[in-house]
Order: C-alpha cells, then sequence, then structure tokens
C-alpha cells in the first residue's frame, strides 16, 4: 500500500466512522440485497477461469452459485454469518467501500483486472481484517461453485464413499 491509498483509505474510514451509526442501520436492514449484490460483483473475478466461455452458460453457473451461497448461509455458525452480513453491509456502502477497496467506483463497474487486483491486495495486505474477509469470501465462494457435482469432473475430483 502506497501512501495515497493509505491516507484515502485512513479518510473513508475517518467519514464512515462518522456517518456509519446512521448508514449501518440502512445497510444493515438490507442483508439480502448487500449479498446479491456483492456477490454479483465478486463471483466473476473469482471464478474467472472456471466459468464457462458462453455468457448465458456463465451467467447461470453465477446464478446458481450465489443460490448456493444463499442457501448454505444458515449452516455457518451465527458469528460467521454476522461476519459475512457485516462485509457485505459494508462493501455495499460506498464510503466503507472506498476504505476497504481504495476504489470510489461501485464493485460491479470495476473491471474484472481491478476486481481481481483487489482481491489479491486483500489477501497480501497487512492488515489482519482484509486477509480474513478474503480468504472467508473465497472460502465460502470456492465451496459453493465447487460443491456442486457437475463441476467435480474437470477437476478430477471424486466424492469419498460413505457406508
Amino acid at each position: 500500500m502506497d501512501r495515497r491509498q493509505f491516507i484515502f483509505r485512513g479518510l473513508a474510514l475517518g467519514i464512515s466512522a462518522s456517518l456509519g451509526i446512521t448508514g449501518w442501520q440502512y445497510y444493515a436492514s438490507e442483508s439480502d440485497s448487500n449479498r446479491d449484490w456483492v456477490l454479483s460483483a465478486l463471483l466473476p473475478a473469482l471464478l474467472y477461469g472456471a466459468l464457462p466461455k458462453d455468457t448465458t452458460l456463465a451467467q447461470h453457473e453465477l446464478a446458481r452459485t450465489q443460490t448456493a451461497i444463499t442457501d448454505f448461509m444458515p449452516y455457518l455458525p451465527v458469528s460467521q454469518q454476522q461476519e459475512l452480513v457485516d462485509l457485505f453491509a459494508l462493501l455495499a456502502n460506498r464510503i466503507s467501500q472506498l476504505a476497504l477497496s481504495g476504489h470510489i467506483t461501485a464493485l460491479p463497474q470495476l473491471s474484472v483486472n481491478q476486481r481481481l487486483a483487489l482481491l489479491a491486495s486483500w489477501r497480501d495486505s497487512y492488515l489482519l481484517v482484509l486477509q480474513q474477509a478474503y480468504h472467508g469470501l473465497r472460502e465460502l465462494l470456492y465451496g459453493a461453485y465447487y460443491g456442486q457435482p457437475e463441476h467435480w469432473l474437470p477437476i478430477a475430483y471424486t466424492a469419498p464413499k460413505f457406508r
């Protein structure tokens, strides 16, 4: 992170902290729409090489993966559910998104390469919170996508057999 990013993130974090009380209640009440909005932006970036080349098939796979995530969320521990809801709310809010990503542009408007760079910066960040956000999202999204049996053949995975 260079000096400019540090200053912008610090300003955005300060502004979001000062305005966050009223804005937080608004975004927390829309957790489903926040989740769908963030997932529609980040899923294409995380599944960049795994999606089919055909656009309609890729959209279908993304929709199925998003449904799988929605179906799986209630099975997570309550603390992890709340952390994900909080992360989705922060990424849906423009000011806190600026603090987390360094981009004022909305996530869906970023190019796939910019989204990949954003996720890579979270992965390599010295801030443990950003690393945790990256790994939590990655595990959830990969689990939802590769948990579907039709994706096992291309990666040569065979499910374990139980008695």
